[in-house]
């Protein structure tokens, strides 16, 4: 068995706080939000996997999945769906991972607010930057990316 690691990520987990990122979001974290809901919200990942990596979250405090509520369950993969739409038609993609990590054992960073991860994917798009330095090359801010769907949703009203 091979077992593959993320040293970049290391950065994310070190910068650890006791504060939740998305019930009480700092400045930074405020300007990575690009859509809201009745019941949830969005924003893109401040230490992404790829350039285009965002999260949904409710906007209740809760860490498991079966505490969602039915409305919940569809605002948040409503949003899914497009989030979806706007990665292949802005950053043409060529596939998406989704992804709920509940749990610290299962990678999730943010333990304590269940959130779904959608990472936009293209071919290659792991390099020999992330063997070699320990780096990952993200081509955007994730603020610009932000901005940039911002702007899409704003269009689609």
């Amino acid at each position: 068995m091979k077992y593959l690691y993320a040293p970049w990520r290391d950065r994310y987990f070190s910068k650890k706080t006791k504060r939740c990122i998305f019930c009480k979001p700092d400045r930074t974290t405020k300007k990575l939000i690009f859509l809201k809901g009745k019941y949830s919200f969005c924003l893109v990942n401040l230490y992404p996997y790829t350039t285009a990596h965002v999260m949904v979250a409710p906007f209740r405090h809760i860490s498991k999945v079966e505490q969602l509520k039915k409305e919940e369950i569809l605002e948040i993969w409503d949003f899914a769906k497009k989030i979806s739409q706007a990665f292949y038609k802005l950053f043409k993609c060529q596939g998406i991972n989704f992804g709920i990590n509940q749990g610290s054992v299962s990678g999730a960073g943010f333990e304590k607010h269940i959130h779904l991860h959608i990472v936009a994917r293209w071919k290659g798009d792991v390099n020999f930057m992330t063997s070699v330095s320990g780096a990952r090359v993200v081509s955007s801010d994730p603020v610009k990316i932000s901005e940039q769907l911002k702007k899409y949703f704003k269009n689609k009203k």
